[in-house]
């Protein structure tokens, strides 16, 4: 109706705004009295006139007789009009001002995951608006939404505001300020803006229409703000100036499909032919119940060496991933693990993490002592002899005097001297006769686990005369990882006929040397088809730090656990292994030395891995990257090569983080697997260079120490779901609205009206004097007339 009325007007007066320009009318009239007297004089006249006709010519109906009063009254109007001398004033007005801001940085060219209904409907709709794509890219839905049903959006602004079209990375303001030059712009317009400065752009477009604020802006944009202030700052300023904000999310609230691989975990230095594992953890969105194949590799070197094949969990949960390689060859190289690119990934450069790894083949130094030559004493001793990584002595007590002339490797006697036992990195204990050990021999030993300094390893292997109860009162008492008085062996004279097997526990696995496979699977497998075992000391009351490694599924002790077969304690600087069995020889069974040996030199080169500490560091102190985001975790990650220098506390490693021109952080880091490896986390960082270093515990050789920078998003490809929070709260805190592509189209409507700024006053038109006026009040006297003749009642 108000454009129909404009519309009329202007014709009446010969008035043509131009671009931009409107008109603004309103009534003028002479009329002098007070609202309130005019009010009453209205109302006495319509009584007055109402009462005559009331009591005039009663034979004439009373509705006949109301109409005449009608149209006298309408003739006192017509009279009241030429006395007020009624007329519009008309004035040339600048039209508010509607800002549309068009997001052309490089994230407006993904394609989002829409169900195919959806993406059909958005196909289908570019091209019935002229859009050619071949995907519904984010742009080029900008585009749809401004070109759909022949620009009706932008035409609909042009007609009621002054349109001003901006680009956010491109020219700071069109030249275009009609519908047709804005579609030829983002018609030839790509979308290669390196970064997203929503909040500056917001402000950007406030100071260049600072002169007269905006009515609105209409923000087309996916939301991503990769840069400067986020958009709740523009808003805010949007807000103090009144100005509401209109957004349309341009993409799909699902989030981008992508992979990511982090926190890759291997030692820095390991031994040719061990069961290496490559631990990391798997990132994914938008990939529930897909199979990935995750491939470990050498830099440069497309091979596998490794491959497992998972089952993506659900979105942002992450998933440990285990990756076992043997390596072949000496030297220093760099693996990199990766997950494989799937359909739909837009970045893969987050797939893949690397590392160095130092690859050596050292001989370690082992002593084995057994009281009698039992079969687990003759098949490990001939295997460890045969194998070249190992040194190998041996002492057996019941022996002939002749036997060390006789065996190279034999030795007459059990060293005493600690620097002879202290040359050793490994001592196996197996059913040994406390009788005959000094006791400056069991100080020795028990000072060669808990020593620091020296912190070696000792396997204990039971027997049934005289491992372990028979060292109760002996110094070596405090290495049992179990409480000797609740130690039972099986009754020598009954035959045992029923087996067991062997089933590691999850820490078990965990472990390095209990991979008897080339993948986790393998192992598994291999593990649940090892021969039975029969002999098993009973030892279930285990100390507070042991840890069992494996155990006897259908031996359980008195309260339903099962009993333990292999158990690993740390006591001191060292570490100490109970097998409370002697027949792991019965897993030759057919196969010979395969899984025996496998498993005796995998774990004496994990329990000797001080061999390792040998170059020169202690300790590493590392990142799972050098570069992060603002705001993203660092996980710092302390490993000590010689697990002798750990602490015993759970949380005793602490890390300082240093960043010049701002405060020290203390982060505390936590054991994780193994003795001696603590990880912890470095939250909120800030943007910057940073420096951390180990400052608790004291090492020799200087601190562990890592570098690594915070850095603005090296692209805009950092982030690229579209942030559909970000826009719906900055509509609602400044007035304004939300929208999707799908109901773009109620925008138009409920756009505010906005202030006109009047340009020019234009002559008055005057309506009492006019014509049509003097017609009416002529055709409503006649009329009267007419009808009072009629009834006679003239």
């Amino acid at each position: 109706m108000n454009d129909f009325l404009s519309n009329l007007i202007e014709r009446l007066l010969g008035v043509h705004p131009g671009a931009g320009e409107g008109i603004l009318w309103n009534f003028d009239h002479a009329w002098y009295w007070p609202p309130w007297i005019t009010l009453l004089a209205a109302i006495l006249a319509i009584i007055f006139v109402a009462g005559i006709y009331l009591r005039e010519g009663t034979a004439v109906s009373r509705r006949y007789r109301m109409m005449l009063a009608g149209v006298r009254l309408m003739l006192l109007a017509i009279v009241a009009l030429m006395i007020a001398q009624l007329s519009i004033s008309v004035k040339r007005t600048g039209l508010p001002s509607v800002a549309v801001v068009i997001d052309d940085s490089q994230s407006m060219t993904v394609a989002d995951r829409y169900d195919d209904n959806s993406a059909t409907t958005l196909l289908e709709r570019m091209k019935k608006a002229g859009v050619d794509a071949a995907e519904p890219q984010r742009f080029r839905l900008a585009e749809m939404l401004l070109r759909e049903r022949n620009a009706a959006l932008l035409r609909g602004i042009g007609d009621s505001y002054k349109l001003r079209t901006f680009f956010l990375t491109g020219p700071r303001s069109s030249p275009a300020t009609d519908a047709q030059g804005t579609i030829e712009e983002i018609r030839a317009a790509k979308p290669l803006g390196e970064v997203t400065r929503l909040g500056a752009g917001v402000r950007d477009v406030l100071d260049d229409l600072r002169g007269s604020a905006p009515a609105a802006i209409v923000l087309l944009t996916d939301g991503a703000n990769t840069d400067g202030p986020p958009l709740s700052e523009g808003a805010a300023s949007a807000q103090r100036r009144g100005v509401p904000l209109f957004c349309v999310g341009l993409g799909s609230e699902q989030p981008v499909r992508d992979l990511k691989l982090s926190d890759l975990l291997v030692e820095d230095v390991v031994f040719v032919g061990d069961a290496v594992p490559f631990e990391c953890k798997l990132s994914a969105v938008g990939f529930p119940g897909a199979k990935v194949n995750v491939v470990l590799r050498e830099k440069d070197n497309p091979e596998p060496l490794a491959k497992a094949e998972t089952t993506v969990g659900p979105d942002d949960q992450p998933q440990p991933i285990r990756l076992i390689y043997r390596p072949t060859r000496v030297g220093r190289f760099e693996y990199v693990v990766e997950v494989e690119p799937q359909p739909g990934e837009l970045q893969a450069e987050n797939n893949r993490q690397s590392q160095s790894v130092e690859v050596r083949k050292e001989k370690v130094r082992v002593l084995l002592a057994q009281g009698y030559p039992n079969f687990e004493y003759r098949y490990l001793r001939n295997m460890l002899e045969r194998d070249e990584t190992i040194q190998l002595n041996t002492v057996l007590q019941e022996a002939d005097f002749d036997h060390a002339a006789q065996d190279q490797a034999a030795l007459r006697v059990f060293p005493e001297r600690k620097e002879e036992l202290f040359s050793y990195d490994v001592i196996i204990l197996g059913d040994v006769n406390p009788a005959l050990f000094s006791a400056t021999a069991q100080q020795s030993l028990a000072e060669f686990v808990d020593q620091p300094g020296k912190g070696g390893a000792i396997i204990l292997i039971a027997g049934p005369q005289y491992m372990p109860w028979g060292f109760r009162e002996s110094p070596l008492a405090k290495l049992m990882p179990f409480a000797l008085g609740g130690v039972r062996p099986p009754d020598p004279t009954a035959e045992i006929s029923e087996g067991y097997a062997v089933q590691p526990t999850d820490l078990g696995f965990a472990l390095p040397p209990m991979q008897l496979g080339d993948t986790p699977e393998e192992s598994r497998a291999i593990w649940e088809h090892l021969p039975e075992l029969y002999w098993l000391l009973e030892a279930p009351e285990l100390k507070p730090a042991a840890r069992v490694l494996a155990e006897a599924p259908n031996r359980t002790t008195p309260d339903g656990r099962n009993l333990p077969v292999i158990v690993m304690q740390y006591v001191g600087a060292g570490k100490v292994l109970f097998h409370a069995t002697d027949e792991t020889w019965r897993w030759r069974y057919r196969v010979g030395d395969v899984y025996f040996a496998r498993y005796w030199i995998q774990m004496i080169r994990y329990l000797s891995r001080s061999k390792l500490a040998e170059s020169g560091r202690s300790a590493v102190l590392t990142t799972d990257r050098r570069e992060f985001s603002p705001g993203e975790p660092v996980r710092l990650r302390v490993r000590f090569i010689d697990e002798r220098l750990a602490p015993a506390e759970d949380e005793g490693v602490t890390v300082v983080v240093e960043q010049a021109g701002r405060q020290t952080r203390k982060i505390a880091l936590r054991r994780t697997t193994g003795r001696g490896t603590f990880e912890g986390v470095l939250t909120r960082p800030t943007p910057g260079s940073y420096h951390a270093w180990m400052a608790i515990p004291h090492v020799e050789g200087g601190a562990p120490a890592v570098d690594f920078t915070v850095t603005p998003p090296a692209g805009e490809f950092a982030q690229i779901r579209m942030d559909a929070q970000a826009l719906r709260e900055a509509a609602a805190a400044t007035g304004g609205k939300y929208y999707t592509v799908e109901t773009a189209s109620k925008l138009l409507d409920d756009l505010p009206p906005g202030r006109q700024v009047p340009i020019e006053t234009l002559p008055s038109l005057p309506l009492w004097n006019r014509w049509p006026v003097l017609l009416a009040f002529l055709v409503l006297i006649i009329a009267e007339w007419v009808m009072r003749k009629r009834r006679g009642m003239v």
